[in-house]
């Protein structure tokens, strides 16, 4: 089986969202003919689900040891010491460097173009390079970002080794429309600087949505078309089908995940208070979230009298959403507003629980996507009468409502073969 350094400082056990793409790749790309050599990282600090890390394919190699903390903390995890530090599934988070050091009017995340990760670069370049010594048979190399640190490490091996490099912008970079306004002018003019290293000293660019590949053309009108391809997130219906769920005793609009200073939970209480107005009785309604509401998300739902209906679900591992998908009536989908560049992954795990999508957003791309799979519909985030008349519809339509659509072109098989498909394609031009 051919070879090829994957670098992904997100992996399992991580738990967080940036683990889950190079997780589906990993354990698809065998099939296609590819194995993966993971580079991947690990802080004590990090939210962890060590169930998580037995979907990694037993053939796959995995080095903890992106960052000089990676490798004693797996081995603390795999002790059980690290267990011994923690309260239930949490720890609290050392501080990073930028919290304890600077003042907090310095501690702006735009003001840090590569994050936390920066500082861990050269120690990330030195290890690549050992696997790479001790394997030569490693063909190419492909790069999870962000954090975008990492594609500066895999842009400097090419630049050492000659290797092929895959950039995986699963976030875009230099022209984000949400950060790129935000960044002052030495960090805009720095991030610029660094992405266009990694973009030209790449053999591919893979990005993850088709406004985004729009924007990436416009961004390097002088790079060829060809350069850049679209792998959107996917699903992988076997990783996320694992345990069970009792149920909810009403009807349950669920959001899975967290809200964010930029994806607020507003939109969606306003339209539930207004369901109830529409007729929805208080008594057979609740909204969920596996994640915080938000302190003003809360607040308005008092203003509005649906605080009570506001309910919190404990966090799930991910293997086991799809249990909790299925014991959910409507599906919530809230995205950040103005933000048509971005369609986070669990869009794409909705697709694939068969249950109504409720998609609160101003992204054309992602409206299209429910259209075409004929998953439930989008409304814009400041529509609340259309989401509240969906909302009151969908109910009346009773519980459970299976909706049998495809997903077909959204799958972790189909993602890596696409995947397999570039890594074949930069070998051949390489050789």
């Amino acid at each position: 089986m051919r070879k090829f350094l994957f670098i992904t400082p997100y992996f399992p056990p991580q738990s967080q969202v940036g683990a889950l793409r190079p997780l589906k790749f990993v354990r698809h790309l065998p099939a296609q003919g590819w194995l993966p050599v993971v580079l991947a990282d690990l802080w004590p600090s990090d939210g962890m689900d060590p169930e998580l890390a037995k979907f990694v394919p037993p053939e796959v190699p995995v080095h903890y040891n992106y960052s000089h903390r990676a490798a004693p903390t797996w081995a603390a995890l795999q002790s059980g010491e690290l267990a011994k530090k923690r309260q239930g599934n949490t720890v609290a988070r050392a501080k990073p460097l930028h919290e304890r050091l600077l003042p907090k009017w310095l501690q702006d995340p735009e003001l840090l173009p590569l994050g936390e990760h920066s500082p861990d670069m050269p120690w990330a370049y030195r290890a690549a390079l050992a696997i790479l010594k001790a394997q030569p048979e490693i063909e190419a190399i492909v790069v999870n970002a962000d954090p975008f640190a990492a594609s500066v490490v895999g842009a400097q091996l090419h630049r050492t080794t000659g290797l092929p490099v895959i950039q995986d912008f699963r976030d875009i970079w230099a022209p984000c429309k949400l950060r790129r306004p935000r960044r002052p002018k030495l960090q805009l003019w720095l991030e610029d600087k660094l992405e266009r290293f990694c973009v030209e000293n790449a053999a591919h660019i893979v990005i993850n949505t088709q406004v985004s590949l729009d924007d990436y053309h416009a961004f390097y009108p002088e790079m060829p078309r060809d350069k850049f391809s679209l792998i959107r997130n996917f699903y992988d219906a076997e990783l996320v089908s694992h345990g069970t769920h009792p149920g909810f005793d009403r009807y349950t609009l669920l959001h899975l995940g967290n809200f964010s200073r930029f994806r607020v939970a507003d939109p969606l209480v306003r339209a539930l208070a207004r369901a109830l107005e529409l007729g929805v009785p208080r008594d057979a309604i609740q909204a969920v979230s596996t994640g915080a509401w938000g302190d003003d998300a809360l607040q308005l739902a008092e203003q509005l009298g649906v605080r009570d209906l506001m309910k919190p679900e404990p966090p799930v591992p991910y293997h086991k959403v799809g249990a909790l998908c299925q014991a959910a009536d409507l599906l919530v989908y809230v995205a950040e507003p103005n933000a048509d560049q971005r369609i986070a992954s669990k869009f794409y795990d909705y697709l694939g629980a068969r249950r109504p999508i409720l998609s609160v957003s101003d992204n054309p791309e992602s409206g299209g996507i429910l259209q075409e799979h004929d998953a439930g519909a989008q409304f814009a985030i400041r529509d609340t009468e259309g989401m509240a008349q969906y909302i009151a519809r969908e109910f009346a339509a009773g519980r459970q409502r299976v909706v049998d659509r495809s997903v077909a072109g959204l799958t972790a098989p189909e993602a890596a073969a696409s995947l397999a498909k570039i890594l074949n394609q930069v070998t051949e031009q390489q050789r």
